[in-house]
């Protein structure tokens, strides 16, 4: 079954039925909507964000992308040297703590794109494009050695050159597969352990929407998938792996394209209108985490959260306990974050980001520009 929902705002309410008719008969989804009343007791003695340190990143003359972190202590970088001597090179370069300077450099070829670190700081994917076809690479970190992949499972099937995407354990690398044909989009979900891969088709989708990333659980029996409406907005869709597809469940529309499981059974994301949302797949159950939430990122344990609201230059951290955010507090001002990684121990946060502040010169306002990315180390 899907189930979608439409939002009524009532100041006191814990919780609302609403129900939709259908051809089929009646579908229902819980909206649990948090109140004052609700809010648990925190110890006001217990502050797990007090921070300890700021780290600013080196200044790069390079073009730089972040991919997180290797170790509780060390984070890689992407690095773009557009000024080599005979052509322009890519390398990923380790910073370890104090953050000062490269310990460690592995140069690598310029054929793949959409290069993802893994949970586990082991590997980097990437999608190659090579004589032979294109291929799902991963490159084993900081050892370099770099392995193809047979990522599709017929010969009218191609990768596209969408970023592929880890599942929480690094168990998992999903991607998305085009047949030759054009005209049916796949998903494709390979196997670390197995060391193999399936691709499955998508079924049971609302409306026609193109599919473009997705998020397998830890069990490798659900996906997340992030759908574009061809120019009318976002969706994500939640299905179950089953035989040869992936049936939909569950759809919502979305604000961004960034999801995350909690569980095998739970997973978040942000509402068109900001708001932060967990879904329980057991009872059909959605909750309110947070409100007017512009961005986040959970820690890999997903005990923590660390978010940003109403463009705000400040970025809070709180605990998740259940299905409420606890002792949420500021931890840096000045700065709107765009992407956020929270170190294994979560114990740091690597944030990238920008200034938000408007200075008048003349008839021009001067908007956000690009902050220097830092580290948050908390006590």
């Amino acid at each position: 079954m899907r189930y979608r929902y439409k939002r009524f705002k009532l100041c006191y309410a814990l919780a609302l039925i609403l129900l939709t008719g259908c051809a089929s008969g009646l579908q229902s989804e819980t909206v649990i909507i948090p109140s004052a009343e609700s809010d648990q007791a925190v110890d006001e003695g217990s502050r797990p964000f007090q921070v300890k340190t700021i780290y600013r990143m080196p200044e790069s003359k390079d073009p730089v992308e972040w991919l997180g972190w290797s170790a509780s202590k060390s984070v890689v970088g992407l690095f773009y040297e557009t000024e080599a001597v005979d052509a322009a090179k890519l390398s990923l370069q380790r910073f370890s703590s104090p953050y000062e300077r490269v310990d460690h450099t592995l140069e690598i070829e310029m054929n793949k794109l959409s290069y993802q670190l893994s949970p586990n700081g082991k590997y980097v994917s990437g999608i190659a494009k090579t004589e032979e076809g294109v291929f799902l690479q991963l490159i084993a970190y900081p050892g370099g050695e770099v392995e193809s992949l047979e990522a599709t499972t017929d010969a009218n099937q191609e990768l596209w050159f969408e970023e592929p995407t880890w599942s929480g354990n690094s168990r998992f690398v999903s991607y998305m597969v085009m047949e030759s044909n054009k005209r049916q989009s796949s998903i494709g979900i390979f196997d670390t352990e197995s060391e193999s891969a399936r691709v499955y088709r998508l079924k049971g989708l609302e409306t026609e929407a193109l599919p473009f990333k997705v998020i397998v659980s830890d069990d490798g029996k659900m996906a997340l998938i992030v759908l574009d409406e061809y120019g009318h907005g976002r969706r994500i869709a939640m299905g179950a792996v089953n035989g040869n597809a992936i049936d939909v469940q569950y759809e919502h529309d979305i604000g961004t394209d960034q999801a995350a499981w909690l569980n095998d059974d739970q997973f978040v994301f942000l509402g068109t209108e900001g708001t932060l949302y967990v879904y329980d797949r057991r009872n059909h159950e959605l909750s309110i985490l947070l409100e007017k939430v512009d961005s986040y990122e959970f820690s890999k344990d997903r005990k923590y959260v660390a978010y940003s609201q109403n463009g705000e230059n400040t970025i809070y951290a709180g605990k998740l306990q259940g299905k409420n955010i606890l002792s949420a507090e500021p931890i840096y001002h000045g700065v709107i974050p765009s992407k956020m990684y929270w170190s294994p121990d979560h114990r740091r946060l690597l944030v990238n980001g920008r200034k938000n502040y408007v200075k008048e010169q003349g008839p021009v306002a001067i908007g956000p520009t690009e902050h220097q990315p830092f580290i948050i180390e908390f006590k």
